[in-house]
């Protein structure tokens, strides 16, 4: 299935990421139930993770059906948004959907994230794309530093970002949490704020954005749970003492923020930056 033209030389690359959140999500539930059980020990919950890798877990991991609707809803606005805008690219699902191996990084699986980097380099350059379009902060920097750490190279790739005009406009108040990997790692800041403004929302920012902004407690929340949970409660006060809308660039940060607004009473509405100036 060919979306967008066919045959660009540029390829929709969604890295898997908007995907896999329900599946994360139900992952770190999983590993929470174990933190609180009593008598369950650190060494209780590492030999968990490890048979993890060994065993299949789907049966105990429930994905949210909300997070499900959520993650597919927030990829229609960005193909549309691209589409709209007159943007030229492809859209392959064996290759589009393709993991882009950035956990694997960010936990420090080296050598199984080397070899993962080879075979999405090896598909992406076999199948002629010459660029890529991604969708999220983790893959933007995975698929260009991170494989270029591991491989001497990486591949070229354009955030959704830098290509769409809003195809909505909202009466909208709302705050802005930054990616701590977009603001600090890539140095996007000034672009999605760009987009809000055309999309006539009016932002309020919180002390802790743009470069300075605070963590939401991941990737972290897999190895960690608790410890991710109280740094996103932390940001969460921070978020809903601007307003009552919060708006989010990563899937991550949404899932993270999410879960801590649940568990820690502080109500704020989150939003994907797509949903919002795609008009979702």
């Amino acid at each position: 299935m060919a979306l967008g033209g066919g045959g660009s030389g540029r390829l929709l690359f969604t890295g898997a990421l908007y995907q896999l959140v329900p599946y994360i999500e139900g992952t770190v539930e999983l590993l929470r139930s174990l933190e609180r059980a009593e008598g369950v020990s650190w060494a209780a919950l590492r030999a968990a993770r490890v048979a993890s890798r060994r065993l299949d877990l789907s049966l105990l991991v429930r994905p949210d059906p909300e997070l499900v609707e959520w993650s597919r809803r927030v990829l229609r606005s960005m193909a549309r948004l691209l589409l709209a805008s007159g943007a030229e690219f492809d859209y392959v699902p064996e290759l589009s959907d393709m993991y882009s191996g950035a956990l694997l990084r960010d936990y420090g699986m080296a050598e199984a994230f080397r070899r993962h980097a080879e075979r999405v380099v090896r598909a992406v350059r076999s199948a002629g794309y010459e660029e890529l379009i991604v969708v999220d902060p983790h893959t933007m920097d995975t698929v260009t530093r991170g494989y270029q750490e591991v491989l001497g190279e990486g591949l070229r790739a354009v955030n959704y970002m830098e290509l769409v005009r809003p195809t909505a406009r909202r009466g909208l108040a709302a705050t802005v949490h930054d990616s701590c990997v977009y603001a600090r790692k890539l140095g996007i800041v000034d672009r999605p704020r760009e987009l809000l403004r055309e999309a006539g929302v009016n932002v309020t920012e919180v002390s802790r954005s743009g470069r300075w902004t605070y963590c939401c407690g991941g990737p972290l929340e897999a190895l960690l749970p608790s410890l991710a949970q109280a740094v996103a409660a932390t940001r969460v006060r921070e978020l809903a003492g601007a307003g009552d809308t919060a708006i989010t660039m990563c899937p991550i940060c949404y899932v993270n923020l999410r879960r801590a607004s649940r568990s820690s009473g502080v109500p704020i509405r989150l939003l994907d930056l797509a949903e919002v100036i795609g008009g979702e």
